[in-house]
């Protein structure tokens, strides 16, 4: 008799749908089927979004089953293929395995720097050829590049065995935010549930994609959200709640999506909020444009003064836009009392930051303890002061960081080898901040939320792309030199907003472009 054929679940759900809920109440319902020998994975895409669903879990079962993985699509690799598998593939990693917080291209230009100029690589193909061999160097000594779990990940995966030993592994797997998944990691998703062995639960909103299209998606109804749509191998559930905004900012919304995923139109419907059923749905506040332009300091008091009538606190203000230099601006006029949105979890990054520093000094544990006649123990405690010197602001940057580890750590750096800083920045503060505004860029503000939303478009030519309602145009690039889809931030940006949202230009706009506003419902302001 055929093995029945499981199918993947694809939940399409919009801004402030209650994916985090839903997603945790999936798991609740899925742990009383795991199997004492077997997994149930949850991979999001941000540290913080991990760290959320940890905490909503523990507040709902006493203990998390070692068997519960919940992580970052990086943390999954590298725990489930990279380390167990990785050895087995073509790239003949080392045993041990270290983790490098940096790209291939990275290290590169370390190797480069530290060459005589007329020894540097001359051409493309030159550099192809250095690149190669330092990944053979690296990776027979253990080290594995940021950008390189995947690959490896990817070649493990073609192979069969490691594929069917993977997919005995995983019972249940659940990925977050899947609009954002590439199509290697979309190829690894496939590869387990080609196997028939494992529940596949993927939620995520096509609109809200707004990462860099790689090299393999030429046009954005390629990416792999919009091809499982549309595959019989996921079956589809649409979500059209939204628990987040007023009706009057849902009703906006929709005029941006209306996607059918097959014979299912997806819009959104204002919901009483999820915490009070029995919660009245708010009307809200008119969309206003707000029609001083050129400098950020008028728009901003206008917001202030809209935010004061209706009794929203700085705290719970935002202020977004695309372009940095705009955020600067917008820094600089509120006298730098802002802060950036939380996009990391609160968890000790011991094992990172351990890696990070033998990596820096070119050895393993063993190595390590070795050289320096101690135990890992010495290691862990080492890793600890980084970590307290990041939070206490003493490392700042790559240059702190090397002092740090010769003069206070007394170990000897080797050069050769980056370190990526950015990488290792964690939330050091989950407290709440005083009373300042949040300002951030459209790309890091996702998954989070505000009372009240200014998005503030540099150019009325970026402001209209934000505006637009052409699904043809939407789904297009900016140009050949932008990555990012200009239409769908401006959907990120305004779909933060609960109460208010307001909208704003550093150009003065045409009077087209204030009538294509008025039709879409957007009061203009004096």
């Amino acid at each position: 008799m055929a093995k029945q054929k499981v199918s993947g679940k694809l939940i399409i759900a919009g801004p402030g749908a209650g994916k985090t809920y839903n997603m945790v109440e999936s798991i609740l319902q899925a742990l009383p089927e795991l199997s004492p020998c077997r997994y149930l994975v949850v991979i999001t895409y941000t540290n913080s979004a991990t760290n959320n669903i940890y905490k909503r879990l523990s507040k709902r079962i006493s203990t998390i089953p070692e068997n519960l993985f919940i992580g970052t699509m990086h943390s999954f690799l590298n725990r489930f293929i990279v380390i167990p598998f990785a050895s087995f593939g073509s790239d003949m990693v080392g045993k041990e395995k270290l983790f490098i917080q940096c790209g291939i291209d990275d290290v590169f230009l370390k190797v480069e720097k530290m060459k005589d100029k007329d020894k540097r690589s001359k051409s493309p193909k030159d550099s192809a050829i250095v690149k190669s061999n330092i990944l053979k160097k690296l990776n027979k000594k253990g080290y594995i590049t940021y950008d390189q779990t995947l690959s490896i990940s990817k070649n493990c995966m073609s192979n069969n065995s490691i594929s069917r030993i993977i997919s005995n592994r995983l019972q249940f797997l659940f990925v977050d935010e899947f609009q954002d998944t590439g199509n290697d990691v979309f190829s690894i998703i496939d590869s387990i549930r080609r196997q028939n062995k494992t529940k596949i639960y993927c939620v995520g909103d096509p609109e809200q994609y707004i990462q860099s299209f790689d090299s393999s998606i030429r046009t954005f109804k390629n990416i792999p959200i919009l091809k499982a749509s549309e595959s019989n191998n996921y079956n589809i559930e649409i979500n059209g709640r939204n628990f987040r905004s007023t009706s009057k900012i849902v009703d906006f919304l929709n005029n941006f999506n209306g996607r059918y995923f097959k014979s299912q139109k997806f819009t959104q419907k204002a919901s009483p909020k999820q915490t009070d059923p029995s919660a009245k749905i708010e009307i809200g506040e008119d969309i206003l444009f707000i029609t001083k332009w050129e400098t950020v300091t008028p728009i901003i008091e206008e917001f202030y003064i809209k935010c004061e009538s209706i009794s929203i606190s700085i705290s719970n203000r935002c202020i977004l836009a695309k372009k940095n230099d705009v955020i600067k601006r917008v820094i600089a006029a509120v006298n730098g009392r802002y802060m950036n949105p939380k996009k990391n979890s609160s968890v000790l990054p011991m094992s990172t930051i351990q890696d990070t520093l033998l990596s820096t000094l070119q050895m393993n544990q063993i190595e390590f303890c070795n050289y320096y006649q101690t135990n890992i123990f010495t290691l862990r405690k080492h890793a600890v002061s980084i970590f307290k010197a990041m939070r206490d602001g003493i490392i700042t940057n790559e240059n702190t960081y090397g002092k740090f580890v010769t003069d206070v750590l007394k170990l000897q750096i080797k050069e050769g080898l980056p370190v990526k800083i950015e990488n290792l920045r964690f939330d050091f503060h989950n407290e709440e901040v005083g009373n300042v505004i949040t300002v951030a860029n459209i790309h890091t503000i996702k998954g989070l939320e505000s009372e009240a939303v200014l998005a503030i478009a540099k150019t009325e030519e970026e402001l209209l792309l934000w505006i637009e309602t052409d699904h043809s145009i939407r789904e297009s690039k900016r140009d050949t030199d932008e990555k990012t889809d200009y239409p769908r931030l401006g959907y990120v940006a305004f779909s933060r907003a609960e109460r208010l949202l307001c909208i704003a230009c550093l150009e003065k706009i045409t009077d087209k472009t204030l009538l294509k506003l008025k039709d879409l419902g957007v009061i203009i302001g004096i």
